[in-house]
């Protein structure tokens, strides 16, 4: 994806496949039947892609999110981030600097490997609430968190204690660089992040995990309430909010999870919210 002089390009470290009732509080098959085109076609689950944007911009090589890390731990598979970035001819000594959207596990994965960073040339970047909040020493982790993880190796504690020296914080509203604003969008965590691009008059935007399947745009009066918010009603909040913003404004955007983080349009129409997948080269 092209926004200005921007490249974005999705790369892949792995997925886990979900059944999709089970990943909202108040939602069933039925709902899902409306939205089947979003399921995988073998099995009908909800194929959850974890991964990273790489934004190449002026001088800066910028990673969003680092995905799960070497040795995800199954239902999760893959591990595949640094083949993904070869593929892109990228070292991660190339890596100036990472974003986080936010510091659940399977976004910080590859953020240090045996207790060294593994971009070690790279500015680290969160919004410090949420570095607050997980690195509290009385951080008590999920249950689905914690077994869908190595706690003594993935947690938050573990995994980013080596990049603290690298690091430097946002909070809410803010310019995190030249060309990427955070938009406040706390909820599924205390500082979740929406990180809106811009470049030469055009803008895009990375929801990171603002919502973890496109029903949840479509149906935002629903209020579809995934499981794993430390605040739903904040964070329904959010996708109202910036939802409604995507549409007025007609922007591009990507998600953290969704299938081959591909890029969409969000329309609206006589109250009808439609979804447009875009091509990769737009």
């Amino acid at each position: 994806m092209k926004i200005g002089s921007m490249t974005i390009t999705p790369l892949i470290d792995g997925e886990i496949l979900a059944d999709p009732p089970a990943y909202y509080s108040n939602v069933t098959d039925e709902d899902w039947q409306p939205h089947s085109r979003f399921l995988d076609t073998c099995t009908g689950d909800l194929s959850v892609t974890v991964g990273s944007h790489l934004i190449r911009h002026e001088d800066r090589l910028i990673l969003i999110d680092t995905g799960n890390g070497p040795q995800p731990v199954f239902p999760w598979v893959g591990g595949g981030l640094r083949s993904s970035l070869a593929a892109a001819q990228v070292k991660p000594s190339d890596i100036t600097d990472v974003v986080y959207t936010h510091l659940h596990s399977d976004h910080i994965g590859w953020s240090s490997i045996d207790g060294k960073p593994f971009f070690p040339n790279a500015t680290y970047r969160v919004d410090k609430r949420d570095w607050d909040f997980f690195m509290d020493p009385n951080y008590d982790m999920p249950d689905w968190e914690r077994s869908l993880t190595v706690p003594e190796r993935d947690a938050a504690t573990v995994k980013l204690a080596p990049i603290k020296n690298q690091l430097e914080f946002f909070e809410g509203d803010d310019e995190v660089l030249p060309g990427i604003n955070a938009i406040e969008a706390s909820g599924h965590t205390p500082g979740s992040t929406v990180l809106e691009l811009v470049s030469d008059g055009e803008r895009g935007v990375l929801i990171g995990d603002l919502v973890h399947a496109q029903p949840e745009l479509i149906e935002v009066g629903k209020g579809w309430d995934f499981f794993a918010h430390i605040d739903s009603e904040v964070g329904l909040e959010a996708v109202r909010r910036i939802s409604k913003w995507l549409v007025d404004e007609k922007l591009p955007f990507a998600g953290a999870h969704f299938t081959g983080m591909t890029w969409w349009r969000l329309d609206s129409e006589k109250g009808q919210r439609t979804l447009t997948e875009l091509p990769s080269n737009s």
